[in-house]
């Protein structure tokens, strides 16, 4: 009985592995396509890096702000 509980166990453990894996954060992706890494802080358009900052709320108003230049 001991033995059908382990291997229901690990069988259970196998299955269910691949629906715990995470895709890559998109800075990884990024770094990954381009070659080069990104800083976690920077704001990116189109592209480009057109700041950086480590307040959250500042880097959408960066974000914002290269948006509107570019007439979107």
């Amino acid at each position: 009985m001991n033995k059908l509980m382990t291997v229901v166990a690990v069988a259970a453990t196998i299955i269910s592995a691949p629906a715990f894996a995470q895709s890559a954060p998109k800075h990884v992706k990024q770094q990954q396509q381009t070659g080069y890494q990104v800083p976690w802080d920077a704001v990116v358009v189109d592209g480009q890096v057109v700041g950086q900052d480590p307040d959250a709320n500042i880097r959408t108003q960066i974000e914002r702000d290269a948006m509107a230049g570019l007439g979107n």
